[in-house]
């Protein structure tokens, strides 16, 4: 077995963009099909101008490409949802649940805070109203479970 050949100028651009996107060493290896020891050694490696161009472009395009998918499956996530909804075949706080997440994931893209704020600034009073009725919530929920398991 002979020595691998080192990665292309595209390959080097294509591991910095992604790892300026958060992806770890292992997962571009994985991704590229090469070692994550070749990734580590190039994701130190220091780029030139044009080169720094090229990722920036590529992670605004990957950016761009990953919002466009979140809108368009958000909008169909939504539409399925209210029709579960309408039929009475789905919960609100699960429909919620989910929603949320998505919203999160969007607002990571765009590079905002996913912090609910107005849960994070309540007063004490409504933090403990809004603790007692997600507890009454889950009180209930086991004891729905419980009643199926015994069915």
């Amino acid at each position: 077995m002979g020595k691998r050949p080192a990665p292309t100028k595209t390959q080097i651009v294509k591991m910095q963009a992604l790892h300026e996107l958060g992806n770890s060493d292992n997962r571009i290896a994985r991704a590229l099909g090469i070692s994550n020891h070749t990734v580590a050694k190039y994701i130190k490696q220091e780029l030139s101008p044009e080169d720094k161009k090229q990722v920036q472009e590529l992670v605004e395009k990957i950016k761009r490409t990953e919002l466009e998918d979140l809108t368009l499956i958000g909008a169909k996530a939504r539409a399925r949802l209210h029709e579960l909804l309408d039929e009475g075949k789905t919960k609100a706080i699960e429909t919620t649940a989910i929603m949320d997440r998505a919203f999160q994931q969007r607002r990571l893209l765009e590079g905002q805070s996913t912090e609910n704020i107005a849960i994070a600034n309540i007063d004490p009073e409504t933090r403990r109203i809004v603790e007692e009725i997600a507890r009454k919530y889950h009180e209930k929920r086991l004891e729905e479970i419980r009643q199926e398991a015994d069915e």
